[in-house]
C-alpha cells in the first residue's frame, strides 16, 4: 500500500517583485512512484522542489509531509526523510568521493561526527549502487561534470530517505550513465521510495516515470500518465513551439518541430 507523503494545497510563491513562480499548485506525492516534473524554463519546477524541501516558504497555501505541516518539521528531521539534489551543487575543496558520499549521513547524526559503522556501510552501499565504489579515495575536484553528478546521486542515496527530490540529475550524464541512473531511480521507487525528477529530456524520462506533472507559468497545466500528459497540444501550449511525439513501444522521442511554431 502506498503512503501519501506530500500534500501540496493551493501553494503560491513569488520572488520579490515578480509574478508568482508557483501559482496555486495542488499536488500529492506518494511512496513507490517516480514522478517526472516537466515544463519550460521558468515554469516553477526548481522553485517547487525548494518549497517541498522547506528551503522556501509558501506565501499562500499549505504543504504537509507525512501528515504534518512542513514548517513544523525540524530541518534535520526532514533531511533524514527527504534527499534534495539541486541543479548546481559544486564542491571546490578536494574532498574524496567517499567523504562527499558520507555527507549524506549527516542528518542521521546527533552531533558533528557521522562516521559510525552503519554510516560507512550506507555510504559504501550507495557508491556500489551507482557504480563508483572504486572512486572512493579520489578527489572530487579531479572528476568530470558527469562523474560529479554520479557522486552527488550516491550522496543522496546514502541518506536512505523516503523521498528523493532531484533537479535535473541527468543533465551532465552521457547516454549510458543516464540510462543506468534512471534504472536505479526506478528500482528505488519500486522498493517504496518517492522519487521526483525534474527533467528537460521528456522523451527519456517517459520510459521510467509513473506520472508526469507539466508546469506552465507556475501552474499545473496537466498531470497524469505519459499518455495523458505528453499530448502534442498540451506540450505546444507549454513550450510555445511545435512538438512531435514519436512512440515506439515503451520508448518516446519528444522534440521541437518546425511545423506549428507559435
Amino acid at each position: 500500500m502506498k503512503d501519501n507523503l506530500y500534500e501540496v494545497r493551493e501553494v503560491v510563491f513569488s520572488y520579490r517583485g515578480s509574478s508568482p513562480a508557483v501559482d496555486h499548485v495542488n499536488l500529492n506525492l506518494s511512496s513507490g512512484e517516480l514522478v517526472a516534473l516537466i515544463g519550460p524554463n521558468g515554469s516553477g519546477k526548481s522553485t517547487l522542489l525548494k518549497l517541498l524541501m522547506g528551503l522556501l516558504k509558501p506565501q499562500e497555501g499549505l504543504i504537509k509531509f507525512m501528515g504534518r505541516a512542513l514548517e513544523s518539521i525540524h530541518p534535520r528531521a526532514l533531511a533524514r526523510e527527504v534527499a534534495y539534489l539541486p541543479q548546481e551543487d559544486e564542491i571546490h575543496f578536494p574532498f574524496t568521493v567517499g567523504e562527499v558520499v558520507m555527507l549524506g549521513r549527516w542528518p542521521h547524526s546527533g552531533g558533528a561526527f557521522f562516521d559510525s559503522v552503519s554510516d560507512r556501510e550506507a555510504a559504501a552501499r550507495a557508491m556500489a549502487k551507482v557504480g563508483i565504489a572504486e572512486w572512493s579515495g579520489k578527489p572530487v575536484t579531479e572528476l568530470s561534470g558527469g562523474e560529479r553528478a554520479m557522486v552527488m546521486l550516491a550522496r543522496a542515496i546514502a541518506t536512505e530517505p523516503r523521498c528523493f527530490l532531484l533537479d535535473e540529475p541527468m543533465s551532465e550524464l552521457d547516454l549510458k550513465h543516464a540510462f543506468e541512473a534512471y534504472s536505479l531511480l526506478r528500482e528505488l521507487a519500486d522498493k517504496g521510495a518517492c522519487v521526483v525528477v525534474v527533467s528537460h529530456d521528456v522523451g527519456s524520462v517517459s520510459r521510467w516515470a509513473d506520472r508526469f506533472v507539466l508546469l506552465f507559468e507556475g501552474r499545473v497545466l496537466a498531470e497524469g500518465k505519459a499518455e495523458e500528459v505528453l499530448d502534442v497540444e498540451k506540450l505546444k501550449k507549454a513550450y510555445g513551439v511545435g512538438i512531435k511525439v514519436i512512440r515506439d513501444g515503451e520508448d518516446r522521442a519528444v522534440f521541437a518541430s518546425r511545423e506549428g511554431r507559435e
